[in-house]
């Protein structure tokens, strides 16, 4: 392992709980409780480029991160490197100097992770503009469907509100979903016009053993 990222907020629900870890050659795994990209865990590797610019920006940060005081409703942020073990960067934004850089890389990375998807299940919507939940990866997942927390919101160009809705589907309970599985889910309006998009959310829990991890899968369209 030459870089862990664990970003952790408990103030909201579903908790934040995310996490990315990379290896000296390339590896990149990690998890994922609140994304646009799926939820679940990620599996993949960085190209030889990617990986050198991680490395290259390890290589520049030094031992100790810069102080800096995070907001005082900040997530918990921890990177942890070989050299310097755990450190705390939610202060640290984006901006000049090798250890703010290598924090904004680093939480790229969760992004990155979702490219990747192991054993996940995003959201999107369906083509009669209902949202569904989808199995992403090659491994299976188990997840608890009884009761799935649906909102729908609709937006006109960039800022006009367009309408929402907010709901609660049961569903079947626990299931296991592998590729190819799909499980809609029916929303409460349906926001018309070519200009109009619609961002979705959908909470539910994933199983890990006796574990329930609640998580939300998030949609939203490209610009």
């Amino acid at each position: 392992m030459i870089l862990r990222l664990v970003i952790a907020d408990g103030s909201q629900s579903p908790a934040v709980a995310e996490s990315v870890e990379v290896a000296e050659d390339g590896a990149l795994t990690g998890w994922r409780s609140v994304s646009d990209g799926g939820v679940g865990w990620f599996a993949g590797r960085l190209p030889a480029a990617e990986l050198a610019e991680i490395q290259a920006l390890i290589g520049a940060a030094g031992a100790a991160p810069p102080p800096a005081r995070p907001r005082p409703e900040a997530a918990e942020e921890v990177l942890e490197l070989t050299a310097t073990g755990p450190v705390r960067i939610a202060g640290l934004t984006d901006g000049p100097g090798d250890w703010p850089r290598l924090a904004a890389a680093s939480r790229r990375l969760l992004d990155r992770l979702t490219d990747f998807p192991r054993a996940a299940v995003g959201v999107s919507r369906t083509p009669g503009g209902g949202a569904r939940l989808e199995h992403r990866g090659t491994d299976p997942v188990r997840v608890d469907l009884g009761t799935v927390a649906v909102t729908a919101t609709a937006w006109r160009g960039y800022y006009e509100p367009a309408g929402d809705w907010a709901g609660e589907v049961t569903g079947p309970g626990e299931v296991e979903a592998g590729p190819e599985w799909t499980y809609d889910l029916p929303i409460g309006f349906e926001p018309a016009g070519p200009d109009v998009t619609v961002h979705l959310t959908a909470d539910f829990v994933i199983l890990s053993g006796p574990t329930r991890i609640p998580v939300r899968a998030k949609y939203t369209p490209d610009a």
